[in-house]
C-alpha cells in the first residue's frame, strides 16, 4: 500500500486521515501543519512519500504555493490537493495534483482520491 504524508493545518484531519489509512493498510510517514513546516520536511524526507493529501488554505504558505516547490524537488509527486474553495481546482489540477477533493471529504471519496493519485 502508499506511504502518505499528510499536510493539513487541522490536527483532528490528521487524526481521523491516519485511522483511515490505517485500516486499508496505508502508512502515514509525516504530518505538517502549515506549507513552510510542510517544504522543510518534504526536503528532508528519503525516501519520498508515495502520496502526499495537501490543504490549500494555512498558515504561512497556501498548499498552491507547497505545491510547487515539492514539484520543483519532485515532479513525479503525486498531490492529492483538497480544499473548501472549489474555485482553485482547476489551478490545482494544472499546477500538478493528481486528484482534487471538496471540504468536506468523505472518507469514502478520501480513500478514493488516494487510489486515483496512485495510479496516476
Amino acid at each position: 500500500m502508499a506511504t502518505i504524508f499528510i499536510i493539513d493545518d487541522e490536527a483532528i484531519l490528521h487524526k481521523l486521515y491516519k485511522d483511515v489509512f490505517a485500516i486499508k493498510g496505508h502508512q502515514v510517514v509525516a504530518d505538517a501543519y502549515d506549507g513552510e513546516e510542510a517544504i522543510r520536511k518534504f526536503m528532508a524526507m528519503e525516501p519520498k512519500p508515495e502520496v502526499i493529501i495537501l490543504d490549500h488554505r494555512m498558515p504561512n504558505k497556501d498548499g498552491l504555493e507547497a505545491m510547487r516547490e515539492i514539484l520543483s524537488v519532485q515532479p513525479s509527486a503525486r498531490i492529492v490537493f483538497i480544499s473548501a474553495d472549489a474555485n482553485v481546482r482547476d489551478q490545482a489540477m494544472k499546477s500538478g495534483a493528481a486528484s482534487f477533493g471538496l471540504k468536506p471529504v468523505t472518507i469514502r471519496h478520501m480513500l478514493d482520491l488516494v487510489e486515483t493519485a496512485m495510479v496516476t
